[in-house]
């Protein structure tokens, strides 16, 4: 089918055959995928008829006029279109993109992958003392990170300090050095808006990343009226120069903006806040994660008795001719299990790793454009054409992303015949339980059936997965809607009203 082609991951050689394996296709034909099949259609049952009418009179309440949905309901099992509204306009997904990222990148690198960052020195190791500068060479692990900022997020670079001391080593002589040359330049998501760039969810993306390349800002209240708050970064207390111009304002209430200045890492906070106020988090991008990086490993060998004083930080973009001495290599968790918070949490930070590290293991490049590459390579084998969405980010927080519910729902089949379909169902959230369906349809009998994610910006709201119906049928269903002017409560309503009335059918 692809002669001569042959993927090389992490040392392992995939023959072409074995990723057409894992992308097996729906038995519907490509033409029965295009027809636009209203349930009426699809059966002449009352079950159905029943069905295509209930969902009718959620989806064109009068509320919803103007706003536009694109919708799929598809039984795995049957091969039947059980309901669709605008099933092939293209609309923004927002998060669901995530469902392309993971589904390629499982399809292609595999469960097992792993990423992993290596340590070497270009000097001697004598004497207790690296004498020379301490090597770190990343390749976009995202995962030494937490999400709260009461947890410990060192914990990786202390196990570090540890084998180093395990080898005698006490003293680095030299600086150190981020080797960042598996990652092309572009860090950040095309059409990503300038006023969400300091938003921790829109880290920007480098070959060495820590604590999903943000800081955590917490305020609290001064003790007077119109006196200051009190700021503290973490988790390096000193990171970045605060300007500090927010104060203590019982009848303006909590009004709170912060500018980061990218040329010298500093941040301005302005605004006020309620005296009687809880203490306040914000997660914030840094500008700089290389800095950022080796600033904390830095941080953490100092604390664990290392002489590291008078060492520097600096990255390097190239791999230089010098042979280094290996110290340590660490891996990461294997990708089935990153995949969980990246879907259940939808971390945007993996979700961009993942495309690039797509280009770098398959094509030889570290970038977003040849991760898109395999992702469009990768869906054309679904028989999604390139031409009929757009791939514009590997997380959906650009609005340049456009797909139909008819193509997700196509995925989401592929992947239920494919050998990876639970590592994939798996790191969807659970109704009720966990991620950001946690709080959507909760003590109801839909908990722990539908397998979904979700995808919310201003003016969309997306959710696509799996659910069972009453009489134990899989069906596959994207349900997107953009440009509505209701709040989004509304709009998640009734997808949730949606599911449950999926959930109850029965063709009996």
């Amino acid at each position: 089918m692809f002669p001569g082609l042959q993927f090389i991951v992490m040392g392992k050689m995939y023959h072409p055959l074995l990723i057409a394996l894992s992308v097996l296709f729906f038995s519907a034909t490509e033409s029965s995928w295009l027809l636009h099949c209203t349930a009426a259609q699809a059966s002449g049952s009352g079950s159905i008829k029943r069905l295509h009418s209930d969902l009718d009179r959620i989806f064109l309440d009068r509320k919803f006029a103007g706003s536009q949905w694109g919708i799929l309901v598809y039984s795995l099992d049957r091969s039947q279109n059980l309901y669709e509204s605008n099933s092939s306009r293209l609309l923004i997904p927002a998060s669901n993109n995530k469902i392309i990222t993971a589904a390629v990148g499982l399809l292609c690198l595999g469960p097992d992958y792993r990423f992993r960052t290596a340590l070497g020195t270009d000097g001697a190791v004598a004497d207790g003392a690296i004498n020379g500068n301490l090597i770190v060479t990343g390749y976009g692990d995202p995962t030494l990170t937490v999400e709260k900022p009461a947890e410990d997020v060192f914990g990786t670079f202390r196990q570090w300090a540890s084998i180093l001391e395990s080898k005698g080593i006490r003293k680095i002589t030299g600086d150190f050095i981020g080797d960042i040359s598996a990652f092309e330049k572009g860090m950040l998501g095309q059409g990503w808006a300038w006023d969400d760039l300091t938003e921790g969810y829109a880290a920007p993306v480098s070959a060495l990343q820590f604590n999903g390349n943000r800081l955590w800002v917490e305020i609290r209240p001064g003790r007077q009226p119109h006196s200051f708050s009190f700021i503290e970064l973490k988790p390096l207390p000193h990171y970045w120069i605060v300007e500090n111009d927010i104060t203590v304002n019982a009848e303006a209430g909590e009004k709170i903006e912060i500018e980061r200045d990218p040329s010298d890492e500093s941040i301005v906070l302005r605004g006020t806040m309620g005296g009687g106020s809880a203490a306040i988090t914000k997660a914030v991008a840094v500008y700089d994660p290389v800095r950022y990086y080796l600033s904390a490993l830095k941080h953490v060998f100092q604390e664990e008795g290392m002489e590291v004083l008078a060492c520097g930080t600096r990255e390097r973009q190239a791999n230089d001719s010098r042979s280094l001495t290996p110290l340590w290599t660490h891996t990461s968790a294997p990708l089935s299990e990153i995949l969980k918070p990246m879907m259940k949490e939808s971390l945007n930070l993996h979700a961009e790793t993942l495309t690039r590290i797509l280009g770098m293991e398959l094509k030889g490049r570290g970038s977003f454009e040849a991760g898109k590459e395999v992702v469009e390579e990768t869906l054309s084998r679904m028989a999604i054409d390139k031409n009929r969405y757009r791939y514009a980010d590997g997380s959906g927080l650009s609005r340049r992303n456009l797909t139909s519910a008819q193509i997700l729902t196509r995925i989401l089949g592929s992947l239920y015949r494919s050998p990876h379909f639970h590592h994939f169902y798996d790191a969807l959230a659970i109704a009720g339980l966990d991620g950001t369906l946690e709080n959507r349809l909760k003590l109801t009998r839909t908990a722990d059936n539908i397998r979904a994610k979700t995808g919310s910006m201003s003016g969309i709201s997306s959710i696509s997965g799996y659910l069972e119906t009453a009489d134990g049928e899989m069906l596959a269903f994207s349900i997107l809607a953009n440009n509505f002017l209701v709040p989004k409560s509304e709009v998640e309503a009734a997808q949730d009203r949606a599911l449950k009335t999926l959930a109850a059918f029965s063709r009996k």
